[in-house]
C-alpha cells in the first residue's frame, strides 16, 4: 500500500492553515520587527559607510530647522495683520507638525525624510503672507475713504471761506494739504496693486499722515473764520449753514412750511404727540430752517437775536422757534417743555435761558446740535 505524506497547508502570510488570530499578530508583529531592524541595519551601514548619505540628512534637517525658525518669525510679525485669522492657525499648526519631525531619531528622518514636511510648511507660510497682503490692501483702501472724507470737508470750507475775510495764508495752507494729499493718493494707488507688504504699510501711513494735516488746516481754517464771523464765544461757523442740500431736509407734517433734518424729524413728531397729549394742540412751529440767503436778509449786527450768516443751528436745520405759549418765559406751554423735550431730543440752550447771552423762550434745538448757535 502506497503511503502519501501530506504537508500542512500555508496561507500567503506563511502561516499554516488552522492558526488562530493570536497567532497570525504574533507573526504580523514579529515580520515588522525584523523588517525594522533591517531597515535600522541599512540606515546605519550607509550613514557609516556613506559621508554624503550624511550630509544629506544634516542638509535636511537644518533646511527644515531655518524654514521652523521663519515662520516662527512670520507668527510674530503677523499678529493682527492678516485678513483672514485662520491661515495663522495653519501656520501654527504646521509649526507643530515640523517640529515633531525634527524630534524624530536621525534613522527616522533618514527614512522617512522631510520633504512632506517642508512642503507643507511652505504652503501655510505662504497663506499666511498673501493673507497679509490682502490686510494690507484692506487698510490702504480703508485709509484712502478716510482721506477722502477729509478731502470732502477741506474742500468745502476752502470755497464757503472765499471772500469772507480769512487771510490768504490760512487758505494757502489748507490748499497746499490738499495737494500733498492728492500725491499720498496717487501713490497709495500704485501701492495696492502690488503685493510689498512694506509698500503697503508706508502708504497706511503717508495716507494717515496727510489726513491729520488736512484735518488740521481745515480745522484752523474753520476757527479763522468763526473769529471773524461768529462775534459770540457760544456761537460757531459752519460750512453747512444755510447749504444743508435738500435730500437731507424733511417737512414738518403740521408745520407743511417748515423744514428740519430728516434725521431728527421723528424725535420732533414724537415731542409733538406728547405736547398734543397735554394740550390738545400740535406745537406752533414759527421758525425753523434758514438758507444762507435767509439768515442774512435777518441779520442786524446792532441786534443779538439773530445770528450772523453761517453761525445759527437754524442754518442747519436743527433748531425750531416755537410759539403757542412756549415763547413766553413761566408759561405752562413752556414749563411742559422745559420738564419734558429733553426726553425726546430736544433742548433748550443755555444762551436763550432768562440769565443767558440771548433770553429766547421760543427757541429749542435738537440734542445734535452743537450747544448755543
Amino acid at each position: 500500500m502506497t503511503s502519501t505524506n501530506t504537508m500542512p497547508a500555508v496561507d500567503p502570510s506563511g502561516m499554516k492553515a488552522g492558526a488562530t488570530a493570536r497567532d497570525r499578530r504574533e507573526a504580523k508583529g514579529r515580520r515588522r520587527r525584523i523588517l525594522r531592524v533591517v531597515a535600522a541595519t541599512l540606515a546605519v551601514v550607509l550613514v557609516l559607510g556613506g559621508g554624503g548619505v550624511a550630509w544629506w540628512v544634516t542638509s535636511e534637517t537644518d533646511a527644515l530647522s531655518s524654514q521652523v525658525t521663519a515662520a516662527k518669525r512670520l507668527m510674530e510679525t503677523s499678529d493682527g495683520k492678516v485678513a483672514k485669522q485662520t491661515t495663522r492657525v495653519g501656520l501654527s499648526a504646521q509649526i507643530a507638525e515640523a517640529n515633531s519631525v525634527l524630534d524624530e531619531s536621525v534613522l527616522t528622518r533618514l527614512t522617512t525624510g522631510t520633504a512632506d514636511a517642508r512642503q507643507s510648511l511652505g504652503a501655510a507660510t505662504d497663506a499666511v503672507e498673501g493673507s497679509m497682503v490682502e490686510f494690507g490692501r484692506d487698510e490702504v483702501e480703508a485709509a484712502r475713504k478716510s482721506l477722502v472724507a477729509a478731502q470732502g470737508q477741506a474742500e468745502k470750507v476752502y470755497a464757503a471761506t472765499e471772500g469772507l475775510g480769512v487771510d490768504d495764508g490760512t487758505r494757502e495752507r489748507l490748499q497746499s494739504a490738499l495737494d500733498s494729499m492728492a500725491t499720498a493718493d496717487a501713490a497709495a494707488s500704485t501701492s495696492v496693486d502690488g503685493e510689498d507688504l512694506a509698500a503697503l504699510e508706508q502708504a497706511v501711513n503717508d495716507l494717515s499722515t496727510n489726513r491729520s494735516v488736512v484735518t488740521v488746516a481745515t480745522t484752523a481754517l474753520v476757527d479763522a473764520q468763526d473769529a471773524i464771523t461768529c462775534p459770540a464765544p457760544d456761537q460757531t461757523w459752519d460750512p453747512d449753514s444755510g447749504k444743508v442740500p435738500e435730500s437731507a431736509l424733511a417737512e414738518i407734517p403740521w408745520a407743511p412750511t417748515h423744514f428740519v433734518r430728516a434725521d431728527v424729524l421723528d424725535s420732533l413728531v414724537k415731542l409733538d404727540e406728547a405736547y398734543q397729549k397735554a394740550f390738545g394742540e400740535h406745537l406752533t412751529i414759527n421758525s425753523s430752517y434758514r438758507s444762507y440767503k435767509s439768515q442774512a436778509s435777518i441779520y442786524d449786527p446792532s441786534s443779538p437775536i439773530a445770528a450772523p450768516p453761517g453761525c445759527s443751528n437754524h442754518g442747519l436745520a436743527l433748531a425750531v422757534d416755537i410759539g403757542g405759549g412756549v415763547e413766553t418765559f413761566g408759561t405752562e406751554q413752556y414749563e411742559w417743555l422745559k420738564d419734558n423735550a429733553e426726553t425726546y431730543s430736544w433742548t433748550h440752550p443755555a444762551f436763550a435761558e432768562p440769565d443767558g447771552r440771548v433770553p429766547e423762550p421760543w427757541h429749542w434745538e435738537s440734542v445734535l446740535a452743537r450747544s448755543g448757535a
